[in-house]
């Protein structure tokens, strides 16, 4: 967390609350978030405005003319706008004030995010070398991403190399509506097989905005409500399992998802 739905609702946030305001000053509050130096990372933004935003993955790039802010969430991060310096949120890192007194804060509790500026967008991504946008991929560059690839499942969709935005919870969603186990080798499954989860990427992450990146008000009928150790299935019934892979854990049905 957060993962591409989330990143987007902070997408649609940030043009709804600050998009062409001029910038007065920045508080650089912790600059361990930041991968530009503070000297050049206010100079950079001092009385420019937010044009708009483009989202990658889970990064999102916002428009400075003639450069983008850059800023990524980590584990714990999300954006915060206010119209008092006292209600600052708890953990701002980077607190933006534009001209006409409003406020925006970059938040992050655990220090995982960063927040950079770069001069392109397409040269940020190769150079992060980050696969092709989860949501906005065709089938063809699903396909693409695939080859050559022998990796389980659960690895493959998590990878932002191989393809940008899906995490840890998503991917398990993901797994799950398409009946595929998080253990299975992804150039093993057959062609109705990798229809299916590429259709599902799009699925669950469409829903996961619409929801705005609300976990809470998932329906029962999704994986995401029963991730804990203890929850049954809500197709089937059966228990939930708990498993690890690459120090991440995650959830799912034995019974659902079985290896072919």
């Amino acid at each position: 967390m957060p993962e591409l739905p989330e990143v987007e609702a902070f997408k649609n946030y940030l043009d709804s609350t600050s998009l062409n305001k001029v910038i007065k000053n920045i508080k650089i509050q912790d600059n361990r978030v930041l991968h530009v130096p503070e000297t050049k990372f206010k100079r950079e933004l001092r009385n420019k405005k937010f044009i708009c935003s483009i989202r990658h993955g889970k990064y999102l790039f916002v428009k400075i003319i003639p450069k983008f802010l850059v800023l990524h969430f980590g584990m714990s991060g999300y954006l915060e706008s206010f119209n008092n310096v006292n209600e600052e949120p708890t953990h701002s890192r980077i607190r933006f004030k534009f001209t006409d007194g409003t406020f925006l804060s970059y938040v992050s509790q655990r220090m995982f995010g960063r927040v950079d500026i770069c001069n392109s967008i397409e040269n940020y991504i190769k150079k992060k070398k980050l696969g092709p946008d989860a949501l906005n991929m065709n089938y063809e560059e699903f396909l693409d991403t695939r080859k050559r690839r022998t990796t389980i499942s659960k690895t493959f969709l998590m990878n932002q190399n191989i393809i940008a935005g899906i995490g840890n919870i998503y991917s398990d969603e993901i797994l799950f509506q398409s009946k595929i186990n998080p253990k299975a080798r992804i150039h093993e499954l057959d062609e109705e097989k990798v229809k299916g989860l590429f259709d599902n990427i799009k699925k669950i992450l469409k829903y996961g905005i619409e929801k705005k990146g609300n976990l809470k008000t998932y329906s029962n009928k999704y994986l995401i409500p029963h991730r804990q150790i203890g929850e049954v299935c809500p197709v089937c019934k059966n228990q939930i399992e708990r498993y690890e892979i690459s120090g991440r854990h995650g959830f799912f049905c034995t019974n659902c998802q079985r290896i072919a």
